[in-house]
């Protein structure tokens, strides 16, 4: 499955999703309310969506370009890994 076709099966689930009122986080796939999420909708269709908890650990940028929407993201806080002694 190729990086378009796995977009697509994610907009097409997550249109499924919203429409009980649950949402898959783009950026950690948890599953939550989508009361709870931050949202972009184009055209009525969902394209991104991020839980509270991402936005608040990730800059997001959401941006437009001519092939469709650029969403990069871009961690606020380092990555600390240590070492099992």
């Amino acid at each position: 499955m190729n990086d378009s076709e796995r977009n697509a099966a994610w907009v097409k689930q997550a249109q499924l999703d919203a429409e009980r009122g649950v949402i898959e986080c783009r950026v950690c796939r948890t599953k939550g309310s989508l009361a709870d999420s931050i949202t972009l909708w184009r055209n009525a269709i969902l394209v991104f969506a991020s839980c509270h908890r991402c936005m608040s650990f990730h800059d997001i940028l959401m941006r437009p370009t001519e092939h469709g929407l650029e969403v990069r993201a871009h961690a606020r806080y380092p990555l600390v890994v240590r070492g099992g002694g």
